[in-house]
């Protein structure tokens, strides 16, 4: 806990904290918010989301705010899976093969030729 108030764990530790009832505050908010004691996370734009959500009182809007929140996370490639896996493509002219910012090879990503 002292390393991750302090700001000093290692760069690419990450170390999540929150009650498990299903609320982005306690998952994604504690673990993406930098002045969190839970994060190591500084990333300014990310900051710049997730700061007016803790006082939004519209739940709709709050949890629509977390939801851009996370996708902005996952299609910045601002968190990697643990779980690293090797991926194989077979791969025809006729397709288009763009990698996510991970590295992963995503469906959505890829376009006829």
């Amino acid at each position: 806990y002292a390393l991750r108030a302090a700001d000093t764990l290692a760069p690419a530790a990450f170390y999540n904290w929150g009650n498990s009832v299903g609320d982005p505050t306690t998952s994604t908010g504690f673990a993406m918010f930098g002045p969190s004691p839970h994060s190591v996370w500084d990333g300014e734009e990310t900051f710049n989301m997730i700061l007016p959500l803790w006082g939004e009182k519209d739940e709709a809007k709050r949890i629509e705010g977390w939801k851009a929140v996370d996708r902005h996370i996952a299609e910045n490639a601002e968190v990697i899976p643990l779980l690293q896996y090797v991926q194989p493509i077979l791969h025809v002219s006729a397709v288009n093969v763009v990698p996510h910012r991970s590295g992963a090879l995503l469906p959505h990503l890829m376009t006829r030729a």
